[in-house]
């Protein structure tokens, strides 16, 4: 545009848009550019790209303050078989590539050692290739340009020049030291210049032969690699401090503030973020179809989406954070990974626990026959230039212009019956009917707190989180005795939590219909246990294990039929837990921790790996009585029902068993351990066949007898320590030496 106009000086420039941060802390001006591959040329963008050095280029190993702080160490694999990748091969159709903006900065350095720069003089008027320029110089170590107009002022294009002496300034990559390494390692191998590079000629190993594959396959493909690479143009932001010049200024404690503070505030994209935008897992898509089942449902056949939390920018998601919610949008993906793609030996065998690295090949395979793909695509797929065969459709290779059609396949069976058993079984619904009453009932009259606190419940995605930061960042200033006024923010927050209260008030009239103090504590109890992974996850896995027992019978199983087959399951878990009638136990606490006597629910912790005995609790349900009729139209033969939920209920004493034995453990040391066992096992069978006869309708006597019968002991099983004798030769189910271990057995008058 204005010519390269270079010196003597200065023979490395960028130019741009000029831009300037100003904030009390200081200064920072920057150019806004770009670095490119392709073809070598003189061109700055061109040279930029070999002049974006990672800092342990140009760090020595003792200078490590400066090196720990901008991550000197760089995973070269991930590099390599990542993002170069990424950048060099061909994508399917629609699938876009873009790195984000580089943030790069010019430091001094004499020697491979952190120096200062001159002071910056006096802005000077100067022409150069044909225009007219402001500009300011710090000696021989770098030039800013700014362009003016014809009446001598900065010009509104705001077009600026960054030029440096290499002898004297480098610039440092500050944030996107992975992407510059990408665009580094392409740029040397294809112009055979590692060695040209000091520092980092010792990297050369760790991407040539992956670049030379991967434009080999560019021209296997009727591609001329430069060609393809000139495309290749990645967005930097070349920043200086011109404040921290001369001896008094701290260019590289300044770098150091402005890397802190950008990756500070700078957060990886959190797991539902890229469960909700990407493509690249055909699980995510599934899971994204069921939300948008409930965004267009318009017949209130399934919970409404803001029971659903699928927003939350944290790790941490085995619970939803907000009350108002029942479950989130990782419970939906794991729902697609345990049921879609399995692996199968996790539905068909319920004593197994979760563990071990399942084959993604056979992953892909269960997931083609629980959709039946074979008969949504009966030949092979031509999509984007490439061709799909039906048999080798997985989760991370699918055709993106048939995901619509996958996704349709999956919303009208296993999607329709997932989001019925969240929606319409007892205690989920209710939770739904509370959640819409406290939305009904919320009058805003034009009140910023309201409007901001009912977003958050209902509309506002991230508005609940900001919220939330807020109120944790006034709580700090109001802690540490500064002076701090309720904003807007603040009372919305005191709003919306106000307003739990409400909520639950509300869920116990619709769970339990009653107001008393007890049952309000039960409820909560039992929504405790309901909200969590475990249970959930559980529930959606009997779905599946079941659908398996269904495979098996002699009529075998469609799977356009899976709807109305959850459909029955549902009828079948509420009539169990309808059943209460005067001071019998209410068996809508059934899978109760806290609050009633003699609760089945042992289990320790409530980690998503517990579902496989929460399955178990669902399917103890379905064989009581009432839930039973429900379900015996679908199985010609019950017996294998039964066989599973005796396998089931044997990996659940085994846990009950483990757990009792490390309790004895702390309460009698120096016992022996086959003493401890045998004991452990005789409490937790206690306590199941207590449960089993207060909640699930099972004799004792019919207890006795499955104990007696059962296949395998607890003390010779997976899990147990080993060389420990079998407390199966323990003579019956005697009353435990230690009581305390066991719950409370007195009956509550409720």
């Amino acid at each position: 545009m204005f010519g390269s106009g270079a010196t003597l000086t200065f023979r490395d420039y960028v130019q741009g848009t000029w831009g300037s941060f100003a904030t009390p802390a200081g200064r920072v001006d920057y150019i806004m550019t770009k670095a490119r591959l392709g073809e070598d040329s003189p061109d700055p963008e061109r040279q930029l790209t070999k002049n974006l050095a990672p800092v342990r280029e140009l760090m020595r190993a003792e200078d490590m303050d400066f090196n720990q702080l901008l991550q000197r160490d760089l995973d070269d694999h991930r590099v390599a078989e990542d993002m170069i990748p990424y950048l060099l091969r061909r994508q399917a159709a629609g699938c876009l590539a873009f790195f984000p903006p580089i943030v790069a900065v010019l430091l001094p350095f004499r020697n491979y050692q952190p120096s200062k720069f001159p002071a910056l003089d006096q802005r000077t008027n100067a022409g150069d290739a044909g225009a007219e320029w402001q500009q300011e110089r710090a000696g021989t170590a770098f030039q800013v340009q700014r362009v003016l107009d014809e009446n001598g002022r900065v010009s509104s294009a705001n077009f600026g020049k960054l030029w440096w002496n290499k002898s004297e300034a480098q610039l440092v990559v500050l944030d996107g030291q992975h992407r510059a390494m990408a665009l580094l390692a392409v740029e040397r191998t294809m112009t055979n210049s590692w060695q040209q590079s000091a520092g980092g000629a010792r990297f050369r190993s760790f991407y040539e032969n992956k670049v030379n594959q991967l434009t080999q396959e560019l021209r296997k493909a009727g591609t001329d690699p430069s060609t393809f690479l000139s495309g290749v143009e990645v967005p930097v932001a070349v920043c200086w401090f011109p404040e921290q010049t001369g001896e008094q200024g701290e260019p590289h404690e300044a770098a150091r503030k402005l890397f802190v503070d950008v990756n500070k505030e700078a957060r990886p994209p959190s797991e539902s973020r890229i469960i909700l935008l990407s493509d690249t897992e055909l699980a995510n898509v599934l899971a994204r179809r069921m939300l948008s089942e409930l965004r267009t449902d318009r017949c209130d056949s399934y919970l409404p989406l803001c029971a659903v939390e699928y927003d939350n920018p944290e790790e941490n998601t085995t619970r939803s954070a907000r009350w108002s919610v029942l479950t989130n949008i990782h419970l939906l993906k794991s729902a697609v990974d345990r049921c879609i793609f399995g692996p199968d030996r996790f539905l068909k065998n319920v004593k197994l626990k979760f563990g071990g690295r399942p084959s993604e090949t056979g992953r892909d395979e269960f997931m083609r026959t629980q959709l039946d793909l074979a008969s949504l695509f009966p030949d092979r797929i031509e999509d984007g230039g490439f061709i799909y065969r039906p048999e080798e459709i997985g989760n991370r290779r699918f055709p993106l212009g048939q995901k619509e059609s996958i996704s349709d396949r999956f919303a009208q069976t296993w999607g329709k019956a997932f989001l019925t058993l969240l929606s319409k079984i007892a205690p989920y619904a209710a939770h739904s009917r509370a959640l819409i009453r406290l939305k009904d009932g919320w009058h805003k009259d034009d009140s910023t707190g309201l409007v901001l606190a009912h977003d958050a419940l209902f509309s506002g995605v991230g508005v609940y989180w900001t919220l939330r930061d807020s109120y944790a960042h006034f709580q700090d200033h109001k802690q540490g005795a500064s002076r701090a006024e309720k904003t807007d923010v603040i009372l919305s927050w005191e709003a919306l939590e106000a307003r739990r209260e409400t909520f639950e008030s509300y869920r116990v009239r619709e769970y339990l219909d009653s107001g008393r103090p007890i049952h309000h504590k039960q409820t909560k109890a039992a929504y405790a246990v309901f909200n969590t992974h475990a249970c959930q996850l559980g529930l959606i896995m009997t779905l599946g294990s079941l659908w398996e027992l269904r495979k098996g019978m002699p009529r075998g199983a469609a799977l356009k039929d899976l709807p109305a087959f959850a459909e029955s399951l549902v009828a079948g878990w509420n009539a169990f837990f309808s059943q209460e009638s005067g001071k019998a136990r209410d068996r809508r606490l059934a899978f109760n921790k806290d609050e009633i006597s003699n609760p089945l629910n042992q289990i320790s912790n409530m980690d998503t790996s517990q579902a496989v005995y929460f399955r178990y609790f669902w399917l103890e349900a379905l064989l009581t009585p009432a839930a039973r009729e429900h379900i015996t139209p679908w199985f010609t033969d019950m017996t294998p029902l039964v066989n599973m939920v005796s396998e089931a209920r044997e990996l659940y004493l085994r846990l009950c068993t483990n757990q009792q034995l490390k309790a004895l453990k702390l309460s009698r040391p120096g016992s022996k351990d086959s003493t401890l066992l045998r004991q452990a096992e005789k409490n937790a069978s206690l306590q199941i066949m207590r449960a089993l006869r207060d909640w699930f309708y099972m004799p004792e006597e019919a207890y006795e007898r499955w104990f007696a019968e059962r296949g395998t002991a607890a003390g010779s099983s997976a899990g147990s320590p080993a060389g420990e004798p079998d407390p199966s030769t323990a003579d019956g189910l005697e009353e435990p030496v230690d009581d305390s271990l066991l719950p409370s057995q007195d009956d509550e008058d409720w």
